[in-house]
């Protein structure tokens, strides 16, 4: 009974903690949703709107550590969507200031493992935007999934970010396809056992639909197409507005499975 009392009064002060300032913490909410819907639908004027709602939080609650990490974590979709669409001042724009600014965050927070995860995530999207970082990049890419995988390992975005790792780097530098599948769906579970589970407002919950989406891709690559299509059917279900599953990786796969059946 004791042991109980006492679980529930952390409990509380954590859910205290995170809710110092209400009105940012809305901000915060109503921010990071944009981001994320923005992000899946691939709407770059919603990402900006929900940064500037972070912003907005920031200045409310300056020393408040989750409305620090979501401006850096829009700053990193952001980044992606500029590299991805050739925008190279967006991209340059948003870059910096989530690296260093997670960064920071980072190592204000080192028993946190969701800075050093996303710093990692940043990381991967400056490698993908220019492979002439992956020698000094690639290393502290690994360092960062692992050291959040040692400080929580039923955090998935880590396992995540350590199998996207994985499958990009050649063999001969460590590189593993089976190993990233391997990732991939460790990251898969832990999403859906902690989707079950309630979460504190704030809390980082992002990345479902990256996951099976980049075990989709992994899939593809060992030429497992079906199991391919299966997960990019899943993103669906868990999103029905992923506008990169419906409109490419989809169709894609099942050209692919069609061009078999044809042999």
């Amino acid at each position: 009974m004791l042991a109980l009392i006492i679980q529930s009064a952390v409990v509380f002060a954590q859910v205290l903690a995170t809710t110092g300032n209400p009105a940012a913490d809305s901000l915060v909410i109503q921010g990071r949703s944009l981001v994320d819907s923005g992000y899946v639908e691939w709407k770059k004027e919603e990402m900006l709107h929900g940064y500037a709602l972070l912003q907005r939080a920031a200045v409310l609650a300056p020393e408040n550590r989750y409305v620090e990490y979501y401006v850096y974590y829009a700053g990193y979709r952001l980044m992606t969507y500029g590299m991805v669409t050739r925008q190279n001042d967006l991209y340059e724009e948003f870059a910096h200031q989530a690296e260093s600014g997670s960064a920071a965050l980072a190592r204000s927070c080192p028993d946190w493992s969701e800075p050093k995860t996303l710093l990692a995530a940043i990381y991967g999207i400056e490698i993908a935007h220019s492979w002439i970082n992956a020698p000094t990049l690639g290393p502290k890419n690994n360092a960062l999934a692992e050291e959040a995988i040692a400080i929580d390992s039923a955090n998935p975005r880590a396992y995540m970010i350590l199998g996207i790792s994985k499958l990009n780097t050649p063999s001969i530098f460590g590189g593993s396809l089976d190993k990233a599948v391997e990732l991939f769906q460790k990251s898969v579970s832990l999403f859906e056992s902690a989707r079950m589970k309630p979460a504190s407002n704030l809390e980082p919950s992002w990345g479902y639909v990256d996951a099976l989406t980049w075990l989709g891709i992994a899939y593809e690559k060992q030429g497992l197409y079906k199991q391919a299509l299966a997960q990019y059917r899943k993103t669906l279900a868990a999103d029905p507005n992923y506008s990169r599953a419906r409109y490419v990786l989809i169709p894609e796969v099942e050209k692919k499975i069609e061009l078999l059946n044809k042999k």
